[in-house]
This record gives C-alpha cells, structure tokens and sequence, in this order.
C-alpha cells in the first residue's frame, strides 16, 4: 500500500517541477530599476555659415525639442593656400523645451573647412551635423 502512495507522491511532485515555458515567465528589474524611466530627450544641432568682411563664420547651433542637459563638441578645420587651422570647443548646453543656442563659433578667412557638432546627454547622442565647403 505504501508503493501505490510513494508512487502517486513522487508523479505529482515531478509534474510540479515540469519546465515552465519562456513565454510565461515575467522579467522584472530591481525594485529601484522599476520606475519608469524618463523619455529620452531630443534635439536638433546644425551648423551655419555666414559670410563675413573677413571671410566666413561657422557657428554651431543646437534646438532643444524637449528639456535638455548635456555637452557638446564643435570642432573645425579650415585649409586654404595660406595653410590650415583647427578650432575645437565643447562645453555643457541646458536649454528648455523649443529653447535653441549658439553653443560654438569661429571665424576664418576663407578657404574650404570641415565643421562637425555632437550634442550628447547622460543617455548618449542626441544630435549631430556635419558641414563641408
């Protein structure tokens, strides 16, 4: 009688301990992990030239499409018969929603440039642009 038992116990622990399949289960993060996170933020940069007395102004610009807080690098070479010159600037940006700055510039006398800006936040980059004459 106790083989019929211990028999019938063991069948309905191993059917207990049967695989769950994957689609059942739920992944959760830790308890701090869980809030929601904050949507990323978004933004525009371009880079604009102007002709100048001198020759021409690079300026980098940035549009904040939500809130932003974060660092941008903004760096030119310029290349002409007179030789060539390298401009690099970076620094923090914190603008509100529609808010747009010009966050880096320089001027030189002429020539072709390569301009290039990277706008980035805690979550990585935002925006950049790339300018070539």
């Amino acid at each position: 009688m106790k083989i019929p038992l211990i028999a019938a116990a063991l069948a309905a622990g191993t059917a207990c301990a049967a695989p769950v399949p994957a689609s059942t289960y739920e992944l959760l993060p830790p308890d701090e992990a869980r809030a929601e996170a904050a949507p990323a933020a978004s933004a525009d940069c371009w880079i604009r030239e102007t002709k100048t007395a001198n020759g021409v102004r690079i300026e980098a610009v940035v549009r904040a499409n939500d809130a932003v807080y974060g660092s941008y690098d903004f760096s030119m070479t310029s290349y002409g018969p007179g030789g060539g010159t390298d401009v690099t600037q970076g620094g923090e940006v914190d603008l509100t929603h529609g808010k747009s700055a010009t966050v880096g510039s320089a001027e030189f006398s002429g020539g072709h440039y390569r301009a290039f800006l990277t706008l980035r936040d805690a979550g990585g980059e935002l925006c950049s642009a790339e300018q070539l004459s």
